[in-house]
């Protein structure tokens, strides 16, 4: 199987196994015997246990920045389209990623470097959405970044929330496209 290829499998294979066990059960030798791989292909792709924990992450979160861009993309070009669409697929991620997304994200806060790593995933985030709605808002780049910082700080919360049962949803959306309304 090429690398890739094999990293994808492995990826998923991750993901399932914190979905039905959580993230303590996520090691590297359980990774490889539940592959049906040798430890050291998991310790190739990912070095540590912390490695696989960050990788998961960024391919759960490229999945969604991917598909946003996609549909940004094809998008009317308006400012309630944007707003929709970046307020769906948002949320949505963290629905349809479930459980496993926030188990990998909390155990990514266990230490310094992690914690770091989570906060330069964020601002890829941040970036993401301020470009998105650049055109619709005229502010400075720096009051611009910290706008879309509140709003990605409110898509957290509410996909969060919608993840786990609390919101549905519908009403996860709904309020993230209410607040992101406000702030264009």
């Amino acid at each position: 199987m090429p690398k890739e290829a094999r990293r994808l499998q492995l990826l998923e294979r991750a993901a399932g196994i914190v979905r039905d066990s959580g993230t303590d059960a996520l090691t590297l030798a359980t990774l490889a015997e539940l592959s049906g791989v040798t430890k050291p292909v998991t310790y190739e792709h990912f070095g540590t246990r912390e490695g696989l924990l960050m990788a998961l992450y960024r391919h759960l979160d490229s999945r969604q920045i991917d598909a946003t861009a996609k549909a940004l993309a094809a998008s009317d070009g308006t400012a309630a389209e944007a707003i929709r669409i970046l307020s769906t697929a948002y949320i949505d991620c963290a629905v349809n990623a479930g459980a496993e997304f926030a188990q990998v994200a909390a155990a990514l806060s266990a230490n310094a470097d992690m914690e770091a790593f989570r906060r330069a995933q964020r601002d890829l985030y941040v970036e993401h959405f301020r470009k998105a709605l650049a055109s619709f808002v005229r502010l400075n780049r720096q009051s611009a970044h910290a706008l879309s910082l509140g709003i990605v700080a409110s898509a957290d919360a509410l996909a969060g929330e919608a993840a786990s049962g609390h919101l549905t949803r519908a009403q996860a959306i709904d309020a993230l496209t209410r607040i992101m309304s406000a702030a264009v």
